[in-house]
């Protein structure tokens, strides 16, 4: 048990703030993943070769010759490279090991206010509260189902997406582009280029229970939000008063209609209660 464990010290760390880039403390982190703890120098070398897409050296064939090359290939890595290492390293181990590995990498991260993290193997954005509520891959699952004739519109969510997680954040651009993506995809489903969200609101569920009536009246609302909200759709006539917590709330609801409304339009939406006697359709 550490000092700070004993005594119920923690450690004051920075806001986790910082993106594309990386740290003393995350490299040395895949430094000893590639090393094996340090021991075996050549056994980094040639893994940081391999991750810089470099030839070895055929002359360094020991630890001793090998050390100072490796700590030189590492330190002229990129940071994308660092985390793709990492994301390699993980891949390659199981069980205890995997955990502790991951559980260094976010401790460094935590350490140097980046706001990464790693789960399962893999590197996403720090979001506790998205972790919290489960709503962290809302986004993914729209990616996902914009293809075939949304693939269009595919483009405008990613947007969306780069001006959400981008330092600094373009709050009002991510709103904007989340909100277009998302009329885009009612101009696809009402096969018609003047339609509007509230078109394929007001559309929804034509044959369902009174109760459906005001989720057809929040996804038209959240459309004027983004109308009414400065800089987004219209003119930037005031600063808008826009948290980055309330930004991704709108582009993760805008991702999830999304998704909504692609898997009705493709029929794959079918009421699962036992007793309903209609389909979610248009």
């Amino acid at each position: 048990m550490s000092f700070g464990d004993r005594f119920g010290y923690t450690r004051p760390e920075p806001q986790r703030t910082q993106v594309e880039r990386d740290s003393d403390a995350v490299r040395l982190v895949l430094w000893n993943a590639v090393s094996r703890d340090g021991k075996s120098p050549l056994a980094a070398y040639r893994k940081l070769c391999e991750y810089s897409q470099q030839l070895p050296d055929a002359n360094i064939w020991s630890d001793t010759y090998a050390d100072e090359s490796a700590r030189l290939l590492l330190d002229q890595m990129i940071w994308l490279d660092v985390y793709e290492a990492l994301e390699a390293e993980a891949s390659a181990m199981e069980g205890p090991s995997r955990a502790e590995l991951q559980k260094s990498v976010n401790r460094a991260l935590s350490r140097s206010g980046i706001a990464y993290e790693m789960r399962d193997g893999r590197f996403e954005f720090y979001e506790p509260v998205a972790n919290e509520f489960e709503t962290r891959h809302d986004e993914d699952e729209a990616i996902a189902s914009l293809t075939d004739e949304f693939e269009p519109v595919r483009k405008q969510y990613l947007s969306a997406l780069r001006n959400l997680r981008s330092m600094p954040a373009n709050l009002e651009s991510a709103v904007a582009d989340a909100l277009n993506a998302l009329e885009a995809v009612a101009k696809i489903v009402e096969a018609k280029p003047h339609a509007t969200l509230g078109n394929v609101a007001r559309n929804l569920f034509p044959d369902s229970p009174g109760y459906h009536a005001p989720l057809r009246i929040a996804i038209e609302k959240l459309y004027a939000y983004s109308n009414q909200l400065p800089g987004a759709r219209h003119g930037r006539y005031a600063e808008p008063d826009i948290a980055h917590a309330e930004t991704a709330m709108v582009v993760r609801t805008a991702g999830a209609i999304i998704t909504f409304l692609i898997t009705l339009h493709r029929g794959e939406a079918v009421a699962e209660n036992a007793g309903a006697d209609f389909d979610f359709g248009f």
